[in-house]
């Protein structure tokens, strides 16, 4: 899946970052709903000992949003998966909170890396 903003929604594929095993394990900081461009972004964020890297998935064409209640930025259970139609499915749920929609697509918008840990 192309990395830009702007990607091609021709590829069936979802970028490597969508794995269950990814972002359960990742720190769900940021959800931000852009009613311009129908989308949703989500920000996660992974540690591994003195190296960080956080990273931005962008889902146009968001349709069918639930929320639920929502906890402190966290570990999350989230799912990311093409459906039959070829629409991405999107949960992502805590204890006494949950978000899901679907969406024409998911790209990766932005990654950054830095340092977790300083040493004196």
């Amino acid at each position: 899946m192309n990395a830009s903003e702007g990607a091609a929604h021709s590829n069936p594929e979802l970028p490597a970052l969508c794995t269950h095993d990814v972002l359960s394990t990742s720190d769900l900081f940021y959800v931000h709903f852009d009613e311009r461009g129908c989308s949703v972004t989500l920000g996660f964020s992974r540690v591994h000992g003195s190296e960080g890297v956080e990273f931005f998935l962008r889902f146009p064409g968001v349709r069918d949003v639930r929320v639920r209640g929502w906890g402190a930025p966290g570990q999350k259970d989230v799912h990311v998966e093409r459906a039959a139609d070829g629409t991405v499915q999107v949960s992502a749920s805590s204890d006494g909170s949950s978000l899901r929609f679907r969406a024409a697509d998911a790209t990766l918008s932005r990654t950054r890396n830095f340092r977790a840990e300083w040493s004196s």
